[in-house]
């Protein structure tokens, strides 16, 4: 009897565990984002335009566009400039799945999480600053 509670238990934990992370997909998905097209993937290198901000306040995520005057520019020569990010002047990508901007003063720094998504790019604070009830940053390839 103890086995099958147990056994039970774990299969309720991995069936809520399995529709959180489906809904979470679904209320980020990039299809919701105007401007983006999913099919082709691009290099992080060149201009992407902010399109918006994923932010929640609780409950779940939801779009916020923006003025579409921001952008950053991602160098080849791994320096970075725009009015998206002003204070930050170099990037280095730090594994497939994390980007770090620096200041002038590569000591002062922000890791991001990021993904990219045909002409669509997401970008998540990743330390030393985060978002408690989670955000992220939309961005197109212009």
């Amino acid at each position: 009897m103890k086995y099958l509670a147990y056994s039970l238990s774990i299969a309720i934990i991995l069936f809520v565990s399995a529709c959180g992370k489906e809904n979470l997909q679904s209320k980020t998905n990039l299809k919701e984002v105007p401007g983006t097209n999913p099919k082709q993937n691009t290099s992080l290198t060149g201009k992407w335009k902010v399109v918006g901000n994923m932010v929640s306040s609780g409950g779940p995520m939801y779009f916020i566009p923006a003025s579409g005057k921001d952008h950053v520019d991602f160098n080849t020569d791994k320096s970075m400039d725009g009015s998206a990010f002003p204070d930050f002047k170099f990037y280095t990508l730090k594994d497939s799945v994390t980007i770090k901007i620096a200041k002038e003063d590569t000591a002062i720094y922000q890791n991001y999480r990021y993904t990219i998504n045909g002409d669509s790019l997401s970008m998540s604070p990743a330390g030393p600053t985060f978002c408690i009830e989670g955000c992220v940053i939309k961005l197109v390839k212009e």
